[in-house]
């Protein structure tokens, strides 16, 4: 009896593995639709020189440049390095700078989304 039972809930579980795997979609040749390349090239954001005003607060940082206020991104902290360099201690820095980086499409950036720019740093300028 005990191997009944064994052999049906081997069977049960046989059957339940082959139908989960066979419901399984690959959407990967789906959606590439045009050539890698082509892709891989539109992706690549253009970096710009940007100059402003640099303010770094409670879990955010700011740009203000050309009339826009932009969310930083400084994943390398080169902002942070360069407020220590001018001898700023506090967590508050507030200074004159100069990054090159790659603006993102226009959304809601920060904390709370009240960002419209955003810019990654990928390095600093004289």
């Amino acid at each position: 009896m005990s191997n009944l039972r064994l052999a049906v809930a081997g069977l049960a579980t046989l059957i339940f593995m082959s139908i989960g795997c066979s419901n399984k979609n690959s959407d990967s040749i789906n959606d590439v639709k045009e050539n890698p390349l082509e892709a891989i090239t539109k992706n690549i954001s253009e970096e710009v020189e940007v100059r402003g005003s640099f303010k770094r607060s409670f879990e955010v940082y700011q740009l203000e440049a050309n009339g826009k206020t932009y969310y930083v991104a400084d994943p390398k902290q080169l902002l942070i390095e360069n407020s220590n360099k001018i001898g700023q201690d506090g967590y508050y820095k507030l200074f004159e700078t100069c990054v090159i980086g790659v603006i993102g499409s226009e959304g809601g950036y920060g904390p709370t989304g009240k960002y419209e720019n955003e810019i990654t740093v990928s390095k600093t300028c004289v």
